[in-house]
């Protein structure tokens, strides 16, 4: 199974180019504003902003299973809405699922666990809206008074917890035997295959890890499925409760997923000069910020809060992308295209087309933003058609704009961008 993952390639998507809010909180993980409603809102009525934002791709707007990501599962998703099969489950049991996921239950492993993503409060507002959906209203719902405000604590990676995992990955030994455990818990224990494809087999609901190796970096791939929450608070991706062992294992496992080739760039000779020569990251940051310079990358990109917001935020991306894979977004930006990034392609009925990317879409209105950061509300009425391209906003011809260093100095200042860590250790805690 390995050999065959290795050899084959799938274009990327990404888990993360990176945030700024690095802190937990108590709802870390939810949407804005679970928790900051009224005291009269509806127990069920949270648990549905929780579902929409978690549940909805495998189980259905509706409950019936029917998400657009159930087709991809080797076990069909519950029917929530099946008022039979949810009446034969007490709250209790509803509850346990969602808390320790379908291995916690001796169910299926494709259920994830939220047990370390959501509060106990937060669970139990599920379980409400589970009611909901099957329209059992004979089985009522209520908080109870001992239930957890606050998510699990979860210890951050610290620079000493980095340097350990790095130790192990550097040790060939100890590497092959996680690399070994991380595939078993990818594809059979830990839910990942039920979310992520990889060989062009497994979940649509997170990207496609076939490159994993080759675009992230192993320490960020730790630190990422360690706690996805404490880096990006918003994230549909749950903590799934993995300790040392186990974190490293995935990410060990990932960092040999690298396509058909184990360096990309070996079809293009010629750009490897870019990594060969240094870059000066000052000169760089000034080429990235410079709104009407020949790079103006903060036009669309922001970094620790400056910039704009229609590209993917670069704050971390030194730590979690490989040189190669910045080189290529660079010079290359329609085969690297991150996840939520593709350009959607608007045509009105009275025949204006109108090209960015979808930020924001309900059920009256999608928002485009274009390369320039204006964003344009369309409402769905008079829309004709939405097409999404297999295209970067991203300029295609810094190439040319650039010279050989300044393409380097980017490159440079972007591989300076860095998670920040604690010193102390975590370890034994």
């Amino acid at each position: 199974m390995k050999n065959k993952l290795v050899k084959n390639s799938l274009f990327l998507l990404c888990i993360l180019l990176g945030v700024l809010n690095f802190a937990s909180s108590a709802f870390a993980g939810a949407p804005a504003g679970i928790e900051s409603e009224s005291g009269a809102t509806p127990l069920w009525k949270k648990g549905e902003v929780l579902y929409r934002h978690y549940c909805i791709h495998c189980h259905g707007k509706e409950g019936g299973g029917d998400g657009f990501n159930a087709e991809f599962l080797d076990k069909e998703p519950a029917e929530l809405s099946d008022i039979n099969f949810i009446r034969k489950k007490d709250n209790r049991q509803i509850f346990r699922v969602i808390k320790f996921g379908g291995v916690g239950v001796r169910k299926s492993h494709l259920m994830p666990v939220f047990g370390f993503t959501f509060s106990e409060r937060q669970i139990w507002s599920l379980v409400a809206y589970v009611r909901k959906l099957a329209g059992d209203d004979n089985n009522k719902v209520e908080l109870p008074p001992e239930a957890e405000e606050n998510r699990p604590t979860i210890e951050p990676v610290t620079t000493l917890d980095r340097d350990r995992i790095l130790e192990l990955y550097r040790d060939e030994k100890s590497r092959n035997a996680l690399i070994q455990l991380g595939e078993h818990l990818f594809f059979k224990k830990k839910s990942c295959f039920a979310c992520h494809s990889v060989d062009d087999e497994g979940g649509k609901v997170g990207p496609d890890l076939s490159r994993a190796g080759y675009l992230y970096n192993p320490e960020w791939l730790y630190i990422w499925v360690h706690d996805p929450q404490r880096v990006k608070p918003n994230t549909k991706m749950p903590n799934l409760g993995l300790n040392e062992k186990e974190a490293a294992a995935i990410a060990f496992f990932l960092s040999i997923l690298k396509g058909e080739s184990e360096d990309p760039l070996e079809e293009w000779e010629e750009l490897k000069i870019f990594l060969e020569g240094k870059g000066n990251a000052q000169n760089g940051e000034a080429l990235f910020f410079d709104a009407k310079g020949k790079a103006g990358c903060a036009k669309c990109h922001t970094v620790q809060g400056k910039g704009g917001g229609v590209g993917p935020n670069l704050s971390f991306v030194g730590s979690s992308r490989t040189p190669h894979f910045l080189l290529e977004s660079i010079i290359e930006p329609n085969s690297v295209i991150t996840v939520g990034f593709n350009s959607s392609v608007v045509v009105t009925k009275t025949g204006e087309v109108v090209k960015g990317i979808k930020k924001k879409e309900s059920d009256e209105f999608v928002e485009i933003v274009d390369g320039e950061g204006s964003a344009k509300k369309i409402d769905k009425k008079d829309i004709e058609k939405i097409e999404i391209e297999e295209d970067s906003l991203m300029p295609k011809d810094f190439k040319d704009r650039l010279s050989d260093q300044e393409i380097r100095d980017v490159l440079a200042f972007l591989e300076s961008l860095k998670i920040p860590l604690k010193e102390e250790s975590t370890a034994g805690k």
